[in-house]
C-alpha cells in the first residue's frame, strides 16, 4: 500500500511537472513567434507571464538585454507614536537595497520581489504593450477607425498598473514604517541609461535620469509589508 502511495506521487509530480513545461513553452512560443490569430487572442496572458518574470525583448528567440535602468522611490505621510501631526518623509530608494540583497543572498525571495517591481514600472513607461502590438494597433486604427477606443485601452491598461505599484509602494511603507500610522503613500519612478562598458571607469561620467513624480494615495489597507 505504502509504495503504491508513493508510486502515485512520484507519477502526479511527474505528470505535473511535465504539464508545466508544456504550458511554459506554449507560452514563450506564442510570446516570442510571429503575431498569428491565436499569440493575439493570448497576447493578455503571455505578456503577464512572460513579461513579470523574464524582463527581456524575446522576440525571434533572441535576448536583448536591458539597456535601461529603472528604479522605484516611495514616500509616505505618516503620524508619529502618540502624536496627531502628520510627517512627510523623505524619499526612500527601493530598488537599490533589493539590488544589493539580492547580489549577497543566493536563496531569497527579492529576485521575485525585484523583477515584479521593475516589470510593472516598465509596463507603466511603455503603456503595458511591446513594439509589435503597437505596429498592429496603428494598423487597425488606420484601417477602421478605432483610434479612441485603442487610446481607452492604453489608458485602461495604464490605471491598472498604477494601481499595483501604489499597492507595492505601500507593502514597502508598512515594512519601513511598522510602528507608525501611515495615511497615505506616494512613489516615484526612474529611468537611466545604463553606464556604457567604455565609460565604465570614468568617475566623472554621469547618465540623465528622468524621474516621474504620481500623486498621493491612501494607503492600501489590504496588503502585508515585504519581508
Amino acid at each position: 500500500m505504502k509504495k503504491r502511495s508513493e508510486a502515485f506521487i512520484l507519477n502526479a509530480t511527474l505528470f505535473s511537472l511535465s504539464l508545466f513545461l508544456m504550458v511554459h513553452f506554449f507560452f514563450i512560443f506564442l510570446h516570442a513567434g510571429p503575431l498569428n490569430p491565436v499569440s493575439v487572442s493570448l497576447k493578455s496572458v503571455t505578456d503577464n507571464y512572460v513579461g513579470r518574470f523574464f524582463q527581456q525583448n524575446w522576440h525571434l528567440f533572441a535576448p536583448q538585454p536591458m539597456t535601461q535602468n529603472l528604479k522605484l522611490y516611495v514616500r509616505v505621510k505618516y503620524k508619529g507614536e502618540g502624536s496627531t501631526k502628520t510627517v512627510i518623509s523623505n524619499w526612500y530608494d527601493v530598488t537599490e537595497p533589493m539590488i544589493r540583497t539580492n547580489e549577497t543572498t543566493v536563496f531569497s525571495p527579492y529576485n521575485r520581489m525585484l523583477r515584479i517591481g521593475s516589470g510593472y514600472i516598465h509596463q507603466l513607461y511603455i503603456g503595458g504593450k511591446d513594439d509589435l502590438t503597437y505596429k498592429l494597433m496603428e494598423k487597425i486604427s488606420k484601417k477602421d477607425n478605432v483610434a479612441k477606443e485603442i487610446n481607452a485601452s492604453l489608458e485602461k491598461d495604464s490605471d491598472q498598473v498604477e494601481q499595483i505599484i501604489y499597492r507595492y509602494a505601500s507593502a514597502f511603507a508598512k515594512r519601513e514604517f511598522l510602528k507608525h500610522e501611515i495615511t497615505d503613500v506616494q512613489f516615484m519612478t526612474s529611468i537611466s541609461d545604463a553606464i556604457p562598458y567604455s565609460k565604465r571607469d570614468d568617475l566623472h561620467f554621469k547618465v540623465k535620469e528622468d524621474n516621474v513624480v504620481y500623486g498621493w494615495k491612501g494607503v492600501v489597507k489590504d496588503v502585508v509589508e515585504l519581508p
